[in-house]
């Protein structure tokens, strides 16, 4: 929760005023829209009125009359972090999602006026090959928006186009609101093309191998293989290939994982989809630097590099030089690691939207390289990165995992 935290002190310090976290939130701050409107969409989504609202808080151990509630949806004030606890245990959600809902704010201004879907899909589409998933969502967002307007959101269209918003939330590190997307487009799952329940499917399993949840994951893109073989759709077949593959490398099966990563590239190849081919290249580099044939991943990596840069793919650009590093660390060449980490960090952090997963992986490889060298304040320096940045990062993976562990035992012999 200390994301929240920060947002609703940042939105006090931008209004001037004296006040304290100490008083109601509700009586400091003008409050949020967007929050306001993610409040309304699950209360009608669960059919209750305010009044239920207010009964359900009272049985979980809160209280929020209907009025209260109604200011919050309307955007007049904000709840305090109490309220939002209750509201989190009636809607069933985190109160996490809250603090996704209210950073979302800031991409609000890159909403494009186009009105046609179509044409948000394509914008959005190619922004999020960009890396610039901030008004990748934007476009998504309003293109959902649109097709439920003409459709009421039951039709395919609308379930695609749900499966493309929750791909950049996950992108984003809004896992929870990805989720939810994720599950609103399969409830008409019985509605949908075959072929737009593989995909959600495939988001799915994306976010919870993101989660750590890989035998859940891998049952879900094996599912998500079926569906998209039975409707003949081939680019959903090669994600749900790129996924399984990704579950193995996870899993530590890196031969088996480089075996589906280049099945999936084959397929990527065929259909001109060139974005995923090149991403397929950069995982097969970092695979065989995992299997310790570290010589051959750097060749590979290399040429996924030069290919993303030429290309423009920014977020691919830096996960090669992220990989990169990570190979000369295991090379015994801590200046050439250093120099990759420092590329990353640089495209990474350094664009219209930062890729904090990256960031992390870099810092932690730059912490161990501080340890090795035995240099006391580069350590204490990348160990502080690490903890700023693991408090906004919900993805989890063998470098998230360790530090924190390596945070619990430090807790423990406190």
């Amino acid at each position: 929760m200390a994301e929240f935290v920060v947002v609703i002190a940042d939105s006090i310090r931008g209004q001037g005023g004296e006040k304290t976290m100490a008083e109601p939130l509700e009586n400091t701050l003008k409050g949020s829209v967007r929050l306001g409107n993610y409040l309304r969409r699950l209360r009608v989504g669960y059919g209750y009125s305010l009044r239920r609202v207010e009964e359900r808080a009272r049985a979980e151990g809160g209280e929020i009359d209907n009025s209260q509630l109604s200011r919050y949806e309307k955007g007049v004030c904000y709840p305090s972090f109490d309220k939002l606890r209750v509201l989190a245990s009636v809607f069933n959600v985190s109160v996490q999602a809250f603090s996704d809902v209210v950073d979302l704010e800031a991409f609000e201004e890159r909403c494009p006026e186009v009105e046609d879907p179509a044409e948000l899909t394509a914008a959005g589409e190619a922004a999020a090959r960009a890396g610039d998933y901030g008004l990748a969502f934007a476009c998504f967002e309003k293109a959902v928006e649109q097709l439920e307007s003409i459709d009421s959101g039951a039709g395919a269209e609308v379930g695609q186009a749900r499966v493309n918003l929750a791909h950049v939330l996950a992108r984003l590190g809004k896992l929870a609101l990805a989720e939810q997307e994720l599950k609103q487009a399969l409830r008409v799952a019985d509605r949908l093309d075959p072929a737009v329940a593989a995909r959600a499917l495939l988001a799915l399993a994306g976010l919870h191998a993101d989660q750590g949840d890989l035998f859940l994951a891998e049952i879900e893109a094996e599912r998500a293989e079926r569906l998209s073989r039975e409707s003949g759709d081939t680019a959903a077949s090669a994600m749900a290939v790129h996924t399984i593959a990704r579950v193995f490398a996870d899993r530590g099966r890196h031969a088996e994982a480089i075996e589906r990563y280049r099945a999936a590239g084959e397929i990527y190849a065929s259909l001109g989809n060139a974005y995923e081919a090149a991403r397929v290249r950069v995982n097969i580099g970092a695979r065989f630097v995992a299997l310790g044939k570290v010589r051959e991943g750097v060749r590979l990596l290399r040429a996924a590099l030069q290919e993303a840069q030429a290309s423009g793919y920014r977020r691919l650009e830096a996960q090669a030089c992220s990989n990169l590093g990570e190979a000369y660390y295991h090379l015994a060449d801590p200046a050439q690691a250093t120099a990759c980490f420092r590329r990353s960090d640089s495209i990474a952090g350094g664009g219209s939207e930062r890729y904090p997963d990256l960031l992390f992986f870099n810092a932690y490889y730059e912490w161990k390289l501080a340890v090795d060298q035995k240099s006391p304040t580069r350590e204490k320096i990348a160990f502080g990165r690490l903890k700023v940045l693991r408090s906004s990062l919900e993805r989890r993976f063998p470098e998230v995992e360790a530090f924190d562990a390596l945070v619990e035992r430090g807790r423990s012999r406190a």
